[in-house]
């Protein structure tokens, strides 16, 4: 993060608030996103080799089979 404002415990009455600018604020949901994203894809193609709905090719020239 380039720039950052921590708001003290003592005016949020216990919680540590930081604030950000929102093109910042957006980059960092998008990155979220983007990651959760690729968690999802990885999750479902490991159900689907432990399913046995994958196949094992030897170079990519098989896929286009």
């Amino acid at each position: 993060m380039k720039e950052a404002v921590t708001i003290p415990k003592q005016l949020t009455h216990g919680a540590e608030l930081v604030v950000v600018r929102r093109d910042e604020y957006e980059r960092l949901q998008r990155h979220v996103a983007e990651v959760q994203d690729a968690l999802a894809k990885i999750r479902r193609g490991e159900q689907e080799y432990r399913t046995g709905k994958t196949r094992i090719v030897q170079s990519l020239a098989e896929l286009r089979r």
